[in-house]
C-alpha cells in the first residue's frame, strides 16, 4: 500500500504553530457564535414560539429526582395532566446528549439571563417524560455568580463536577426547558488541543498570550526550542506529515463472523488490519459501513490482534459523531447471538459511555451507569443514594392542587432547616462521588471495548487509560480537534480507524465560513497548453478534463507558489484536494506530486479529509457495493461523484414501489398502466418553472430563529398531493419521509401534514371502542408516522419514499446553501424505492455564481431520466 502514497512535505514546527492557532481561532469564533444564538432563544425569543419549532418544552413538572452514577441528579420531567389536555410531549428537537437550560415557566425571556440558570443534559428521552441529569456546579459559561477563572465550570456532558451550591439545585414547580449550546465541548477540544500541541513539542498556549506583532522567526525559534520535548507518538505523528504511514501484509486472523460480507468489505478490514498507523474507510451510501466496522472489532476482540503485550488482552475504544452512530455499533455487537458466545467465552467486557439515544434492554444493560449498578461492588454507593433521594423528596416542592393553575407547590421543608438539608446533601454527594470512582474504575477494568461520542470519552472515566486501537465512525461528520480527543487515548504503536464519506455532509458548523480560493495557479508545463487554463478546484466536471499527467510533473516549487499567499491554502481546499486524490489514483506518477499541511480555513475541514489530501487515495478503502437503492436512484450520485465505482447489490438493484406487500393499485387500474407506472416510477420530478411558484422569507416575529431561512409553501401542496396519491395506493406512512433543505419550510410541512387528513383503503374489518365491527372501505392514515425533517437530520439513515421539497424558486435565481453538493447528495440518497424531487429547474439549473456544475448537471439529468409531471395540470 505503500508505494501509492503520495508523500507529504514534513512541516516544519513555524507551519505546525500556524495551523493550531487557526484551529484555536476557528473554536473561539464558533463558540462566540453558539454563545449569541443561546442568548438570543434565552432572552430575546417568546418561550412559545421556541416550543413550537422545537427548541423548548413548556409547562413541565418534576415527575421524580433520583441519583445517577457520579452524583447525578436525574430529574425526570412529564407533563402534569393539571395543565395539559394530553401527557404526549408536542413534535421537539431534544435528544440525549443535548444540553437544556431549566427556567420557571412563567419568568419571562428578559430575565432569565439576569440570574443563574440551572442547566442538565438530555440523559433520557421518550414522547411523554424527559429526563435531564443535573451535575454539580451547574451554572453555564458566563452567568453571573461564575468565577472569572472558570473553577465552577462543569462537563456537562459526561458529569464531571467540581462544587455544589446546594441552593441552586431547588426548582420551579412548573417549568420550561430550552436547548442551549454545550459550552463544555469547546472546553474538551480546547484542551485536546493544547495537549497535542505539547505532543509535538508546539507551544501553542504561550504563542496565544504573547504579543500578537511577535515576527514569524520569533515563533519558529520559540517552537523550535520546545520541539526537543516533544513527546507524539508515530501515530500523531503520520496525521501530520511528520512520518510516513505504513503497512505489512495480513489477512483475516479468523474465519468472517459475517458470512453475508462482500469483497470491498472484507478488502476494507484486511486494510484496516494490516496498517502499521491508521486507515480510511470510505463508505459511500448504503455501503455498509457500520458491518464492516463490526466485523473488524469482531476479528480484533476474538484474535487479540494489536495488544500492547503478548497474553495482555487487546483494548479498543469505539467512537462516533454522535450517539445513534455508537448506538448502532453497540447493538450489532451485543445483538448478534455468535457475538455474544465470542465475548462469554473469552471474557471480554463492553462498555458504552454515555446516553444510548434508544431505550433498548440490550443496549441499556452494556452501559456504564448499569454495569456499575448491577456490579459487586455496587453496595458501596446504594446506600447512600437511597439517603441522598429521601432527602431529596423532602425538598422537592409539593404539587398544585389539580386544576388550579395559579396556586404554586410548597416546599415540605423551608428556612434554616432548608438550608441544613441542603448542606447534608452537598456532604453525602462528595461521598457518593468518592465511592463512585472505585466502581466505575473497576468496571471500565474490565471492559476490552468501550464506545463513547468522541466528546464523551474526553471525560473523567477514561482519564489516563490507553488503547491499542482507536476506531471512529462517522468521522467526515465530527470536527478535527473532536477526533483527537479519542485518538490522543492512544498509546505508542496503537493503530487508528476512520470511517466516513467525505462526499457527504461535514460537521455542522454555526459561524461563517471563510470561502475558499476559486481557483488553482496557472501550471508551467512544456507538454501541454491545457494545463495553463485556470480551474476551480471544487470542480469535478472541470477536473475530469484536465491533464492529470501534466498535474503529476508539477514541480515542488509550483505547488509550494500555489499556496504561499499568506494562508497556505484553504480548508474547503482540502476537502477539494481529497477529491483531486480520486482522481490522480490511475497516474504512475502520483506520488511524485508533493503535499504539505495547509492551514483550515473553516472547521468543516476534517480529520478524514485532511489524510486524504494529504496521502492521496492510497490511504483508503472504498466499500463499493451499495445496499439501499434501486440503480435509478442511484445513477447520478455515482456517476457524479463516486466515478461510477458504485453497484447496486442484486438485493436492492431492480426494487420498485410497487414490489412492496402493502401497496394496492388504485381502484380498477392495473400494474401496466401508464398513469400508475409514472406515479410509482424510481425517480420523480415535479418542474415548477414558470409558474412563479416563489420561496417565502419567515414572518418578521420568527426571525430570530429563522433568520435565513426560506419556505414554499406552493411545493408544500405538491408535497400533499404526492402523499395523497401513495397513501390511496395502500403505502404506510411510516414508509415515507419528506426532506427539505431549510428548517422554515420542514416547519411549514410538519404544521400542514400534521393537520392534513390522508385517507388509505381499508382492508378487513375492525372493531370500534363500543365493540361494534366497522366494515368501511378506508381508513384515516396516521400523519405522525411520517417523517419529516432537514437534510441534515437524515444522514446515515433511508427509507423506502423520501420526498425532496428544495424550496429556492426566486427571479435572481439563487439557491444559497442548495449549492452544496454534499447536502444535496445526502439528500439523493435516503430512498430505496421511490425519490420524489420537486423544484423550480429555471431558478436552481441557472443559478449564479456556483462553484461546481453539480445541481446543473442534476437538473439535466432528472429532466432525461426521471418522470416529470407537469405541475400545471396537477394543481
Amino acid at each position: 500500500m505503500l508505494s501509492t502514497l503520495r508523500t507529504p512535505e514534513p512541516p516544519s514546527q513555524e507551519l505546525l504553530l500556524r495551523w493550531f492557532k487557526a484551529q484555536s481561532q476557528l473554536l473561539a469564533e464558533e463558540r462566540k457564535e453558539e454563545q449569541a444564538q443561546s442568548k438570543l432563544l434565552l432572552s430575546k425569543t417568546a418561550p412559545k414560539l421556541l416550543e413550537r419549532h422545537g427548541l423548548a418544552l413548556l409547562g413541565l413538572g418534576v415527575a421524580s429526582i433520583r441519583i445517577g452514577v457520579g452524583a447525578k441528579v436525574l430529574v425526570e420531567l412529564e407533563r402534569p395532566t393539571a395543565h395539559h389536555a394530553s401527557p404526549k410531549f408536542p413534535p421537539h428537537t431534544f435528544r440525549t446528549g443535548d444540553l437544556a437550560a431549566i427556567l420557571d415557566n412563567g419568568a419571562e425571556p428578559q430575565a432569565t439571563t439576569e440570574s443563574g440558570v440551572i442547566q442538565g443534559v438530555v440523559y433520557k428521552v421518550n414522547d411523554a417524560r424527559i429526563v435531564l441529569a443535573i451535575s454539580d456546579g451547574k451554572r453555564p459559561a458566563g452567568v453571573k455568580g461564575q468565577t472569572q477563572d472558570g473553577q465552577n465550570k462543569r462537563d456537562a456532558r459526561s458529569g464531571d463536577s467540581s462544587k455544589v451550591s446546594g441552593s441552586d439545585l431547588d426548582l420551579p414547580e412548573r417549568i420550561r426547558i430550552v436547548k442551549v449550546a454545550n459550552e463544555s465541548t469547546y472546553d474538551r477540544m480546547e484542551v485536546t488541543l493544547d495537549k497535542l500541541a505539547k505532543a509535538l513539542g508546539v507551544p501553542l498556549a504561550a504563542s496565544l498570550t504573547s504579543n500578537a506583532d511577535s515576527s514569524a522567526e520569533e515563533a519558529e525559534t520559540a517552537a523550535s526550542s520546545s520541539s526537543a520535548s516533544a513527546n507524539a507518538t508515530s501515530l500523531m505523528r503520520s496525521l501530520f506529515g511528520l512520518a510516513q504511514p505504513t503497512w505489512h501484509t495480513t489477512d483475516l486472523p479468523l474465519p468472517p463472523f459475517n458470512q453475508n460480507l462482500n469483497d470491498t468489505q472484507l478488502n476494507a478490514i484486511r486494510y484496516a488490519l494490516s496498517a502499521d498507523h491508521f486507515s480510511l474507510i470510505h463508505g459511500p451510501p448504503g455501503t455498509g459501513k457500520t458491518t464492516a466496522i463490526v466485523e473488524l472489532i469482531m476479528q480484533i476482540v476474538a484474535s487479540n490482534s494489536g495488544a500492547a503485550e503478548e497474553g495482555v488482552p487487546v483494548r479498543v475504544l469505539v467512537c462516533g459523531a454522535s450517539n445513534l452512530a455508537v448506538d448502532n455499533i453497540l447493538e450489532r455487537l451485543v445483538g448478534v447471538p455468535e457475538h455474544r458466545d465470542v465475548f462469554k467465552k473469552k471474557g471480554v467486557g463492553i462498555t458504552r459511555i454515555g446516553h444510548p439515544a434508544r431505550v433498548v434492554a440490550n443496549l441499556q444493560s452494556s452501559t456504564l451507569d448499569a454495569q456499575c449498578t448491577q456490579s459487586a461492588e455496587a453496595q458501596l454507593v446504594k446506600d447512600i443514594s437511597k439517603e441522598i433521594e429521601s432527602i431529596m423528596a423532602e425538598l422537592k416542592p409539593t404539587a398544585a392542587p389539580a386544576g388550579n393553575k395559579s396556586t404554586k407547590g410548597k416546599p415540605k421543608v423551608r428556612g434554616s432547616d432548608r438550608k441544613k438539608r441542603w448542606e447534608e446533601v452537598r456532604e453525602l454527594r462528595k461521598e457518593l462521588r468518592r465511592r463512585d470512582r472505585k466502581v466505575t474504575s473497576s468496571v471500565l477494568d474490565r471492559a476490552q471495548v468501550v464506545l463513547a461520542t468522541c466528546h464523551t470519552a474526553g471525560g473523567k472515566q477514561l482519564a489516563y487509560r490507553q488503547y491499542d486501537w482507536i476506531i471512529i465512525d462517522e468521522a467526515c461528520q465530527a470536527l478535527e480537534v473532536a477526533c483527537w480527543i479519542p485518538i490522543l487515548k492512544a498509546r505508542e504503536g496503537a493503530k487508528l480507524v476512520l470511517a466516513g464519506d467525505h462526499l457527504q455532509l461535514p460537521p455542522t458548523v454555526k459561524s461563517t465560513v471563510i470561502a475558499p480560493r476559486k481557483t488553482i495557479r496557472k501550471r508551467k508545463d512544456a507538454g501541454s497548453k491545457d494545463n495553463s487554463s485556470t480551474t476551480t478546484k471544487s470542480s469535478i466536471t472541470d477536473v475530469k478534463s484536465n491533464d492529470f499527467s501534466g498535474a503529476a510533473r508539477q514541480t515542488e516549487a509550483e505547488v509550494k507558489a500555489e499556496g504561499d499567499d499568506g494562508d497556505e491554502g484553504s480548508g474547503d481546499a482540502e476537502a477539494d484536494d481529497a477529491e483531486l486524490a480520486e482522481k490522480f489514483a490511475s497516474v504512475s506518477l502520483q506520488t511524485n506530486v508533493p503535499t504539505r499541511l495547509r492551514l483550515p480555513r473553516s472547521l468543516e475541514t476534517t480529520l478524514f479529509s485532511r489524510a486524504l489530501g494529504m496521502y492521496g487515495p492510497g490511504i483508503k478503502s472504498l466499500l463499493s457495493i451499495q445496499y439501499r437503492m434501486n440503480t435509478d436512484i442511484m445513477a447520478f450520485p455515482n456517476t457524479e461523484l463516486y466515478e461510477g465505482k458504485l453497484s447496486a447489490h442484486t438485493s436492492c438493484a431492480d426494487i420498485r414501489l410497487s414490489d412492496l406487500p402493502n401497496l394496492s393499485l388504485h381502484s380498477s387500474a392495473t400494474a401496466a398502466d401508464e398513469d400508475e407506472q409514472e406515479l410509482l416510477a424510481p425517480v420523480v420530478f415535479y418542474d415548477t418553472s414558470g409558474c412563479e411558484f416563489y420561496e417565502t422569507t419567515p414572518a418578521p416575529e420568527e426571525t430570530v430563529l429563522l433568520a435565513d431561512s426560506k419556505s414554499n409553501p406552493h411545493e408544500v401542496e405538491l408535497v400533499v398531493k404526492h402523499l395523497e396519491d401513495l397513501f390511496a395506493r395502500g403505502v404506510h406512512a411510516s414508509q415515507v419521509t419528506v426532506l427539505a433543505p431549510y428548517s422554515a419550510q420542514v416547519a411549514l410541512l410538519h404544521s400542514t401534514i400534521r393537520s392534513h387528513r390522508f385517507i388509505a383503503p381499508f382492508t378487513g374489518t375492525s372493531t370500534s371502542s363500543s365493540g361494534k365491527k366497522n366494515t368501511d372501505t378506508e381508513t384515516v392514515i396516521n400523519a405522525d408516522e411520517i417523517e419529516l425533517g432537514t437534510v441534515d437530520s437524515m444522514q446515515g439513515r433511508e427509507k423506502d419514499v423520501v420526498v425532496l421539497s428544495l424550496v429556492r424558486s426566486n427571479a435572481e435565481q439563487q439557491v444559497g446553501f442548495l449549492a452544496q453538493k454534499k447536502r444535496l447528495n445526502v439528500a439523493i440518497t435516503r430512498a430505496k424505492r421511490q425519490l420524489v424531487v420537486i423544484g423550480d429547474a429555471e431558478t436552481i439549473a441557472g443559478a449564479k455564481d456556483l462553484p461546481d456544475r453539480f445541481l446543473p448537471n442534476y437538473m439535466e439529468w432528472l429532466d432525461a431520466h426521471a418522470v416529470v409531471h407537469p405541475v400545471v395540470a396537477t394543481l
